[in-house]
Formats: structure tokens, C-alpha cells, sequence
């Protein structure tokens, strides 16, 4: 699960991503934030390799992914394109603990994304109407380098104070939202009315819900049946506690000198040593 913000970039060619992605990554940076970009090149056939290097023809004979190290700069250079990318594989090109990750483009996998927040870059308001159709919340914010003084669209030489703002306070909102992830058991059953556990974490975060709502949080209590590996507890719906239960209870049960009633409480460890 997907635990650092991301923030995209999106918009039509030529509409500012790249100059807005630059300036937001120099004042990010210069507040003390540690930032990942991406970039999607949407250009048929490229490559960030040079035909005739020792990298590509590494490559050419079959290898993937190729490590490049130099004295300034490491690259790995991954032959799969897009046929296998998820946002969630950005998180493992990070080697480093990142406050967010910035993306350039990208629409086709974020438009309907609900955890990623969008910046949409316009030229003019039909552009603006078009993407409100069709992209979801979260929206940072619709912003142009052609037009400005709108009651939509921010005009980002003017306004830029006011989006960087925006940006902060979706990364620091997201960062809450977070933590309070950290305290449900990620197993997006679906038994509460929010559909997921980000999707409950975000309305504890506003203060529409609280933990308790959680069914599986709720149920730990009475649960007889608890499963730890190397120390941590693996979060289970009552159903499955009950049948891992009632199942080690059973087998135990056949063991000479044991006296089982079948309401015990069951505790699983499991360990590497």
C-alpha cells in the first residue's frame, strides 16, 4: 500500500508541466523536503540508453534490468516499458525514505487514482472544463501559464505562492492520513462502510469516523485466536481467527495429557529462529 504522497503533473503537451514541475521541486526542496520525480516520455521508441554503449549492447544481448554506476550517478535501465508499470513500483526505485514523489504526466494511470493528487495544467477554459469531467479527487489544483484571474484556474506566475501552499497542505494532509493507515490492519475487507482502510483512515482523518469503526480493529477483543510472525501481529477477520481456532484446538486436543474445553485462547508464533 502506497504510503508517501504523490502528486502528478498533468496536462496536454505544451501546457507548462515541466517549467511548473521545476519550480516546485526547487521551492520543495528548499523548505527541506525530500523529493522523487517522474517523468513519462511519450514518445514512440525511446530510450535513455545510446546505441553502441557497453549498456546497450548488454541490453541487445538480453540482459534486464542493466545497473549503470558512475562516479556522479547510478541508472538502471529496466527494457519492460509500459506494459508493467504501477505507480506503487515507483516506491522501489526510491533506495532513500522520500516526503513525496512527483510526477510529469501520467494521466492515463492517475486520472481516476484517488490517492494521488492532481495539479492539471490548461491553456484555456475549455481544457479546464474538459478535465474536470473527467478527472478525480483529489484535485491540488487547475493552473495555466496562458490564463489567470479565472475563478478555477490559478495563473502560475502570479499565483505560484498560493499553489505551492496547496501542495504543502495536500503532502502534510496525506502524511496524517498516513499514520493513521499505519494503525489499521491493511486488509481492505470492506466490512466497514468506507470501502477500504485508506478510505476509512481519510474519514478519521476529517473527523467523519474514528479507529473503533474498523470491524477488524473492533473484533480483536473477542477474537480467541491471535497470529504473530516474528513479533507482529498479522491482522484477521473474526471468521478466519475463529477457524485457525478451533483447528489448532483440535489437534492439540488429541495429544496425550492435554484437556481442551474449546473456548481457549489460541496464540500462533511463528519465528525464523
Amino acid at each position: 500500500m502506497r504510503k508517501v504522497p504523490v502528486i502528478a503533473v498533468i496536462g496536454r503537451k505544451k501546457s507548462g508541466k515541466t517549467s511548473l514541475i521545476k519550480s516546485l521541486i526547487k521551492s520543495l526542496k528548499a523548505v527541506g523536503y525530500n523529493v522523487m520525480s517522474a517523468k513519462h516520455v511519450d514518445v514512440k521508441g525511446f530510450t535513455i540508453d545510446s546505441e553502441g554503449t557497453d549498456t546497450w549492447w548488454h541490453s541487445k544481448m538480453g540482459a534486464n534490468p542493466v545497473v549503470c554506476i558512475s562516479e556522479s550517478e547510478t541508472a538502471v535501465i529496466y527494457k519492460d516499458g509500459e506494459s508493467t508499470f504501477g505507480l506503487d513500483e515507483l516506491l522501489v526505485y526510491a533506495r532513500k525514505p522520500k516526503d513525496l514523489i512527483l510526477m510529469e504526466g501520467f494521466s492515463r494511470w492517475i486520472l481516476e487514482d484517488e490517492d494521488v493528487g492532481k495539479i492539471v495544467m490548461v491553456k484555456d477554459e475549455s481544457e479546464c472544463e474538459e478535465y474536470s469531467k473527467k478527472v478525480k479527487e483529489p484535485v491540488i489544483c487547475f493552473c495555466s501559464y496562458f490564463i489567470g484571474g479565472r475563478e478555477k484556474i490559478l495563473a502560475v506566475e502570479e499565483d505560484f505562492k498560493e499553489i505551492l501552499g496547496k501542495v504543502r497542505s495536500f503532502i502534510e494532509d496525506r502524511r496524517r492520513i498516513y499514520e493513521i493507515l499505519d494503525q489499521l490492519p491493511g486488509l481492505n475487507c470492506g466490512k466497514c462502510s468506507y470501502g477500504s482502510c485508506l478510505g476509512l483512515a481519510k474519514a478519521v482523518h476529517t473527523g467523519e469516523a474514528s479507529l473503533d469503526d474498523c470491524t477488524v480493529r473492533s473484533s480483536r477483543k473477542k477474537q480467541r485466536c491471535v497470529i504473530l510472525i516474528e513479533g507482529k501481529e498479522v491482522p484477521i477477520v473474526p471468521f478466519v481467527s475463529e477457524i485457525i481456532g478451533k483447528a489448532v484446538l483440535a489437534m492439540v486436543s488429541t495429544l496425550k495429557g492435554v484437556d481442551i474445553e474449546g473456548g481457549e485462547y489460541v496464540e500462533v508464533k511463528i519465528s525464523k529462529t
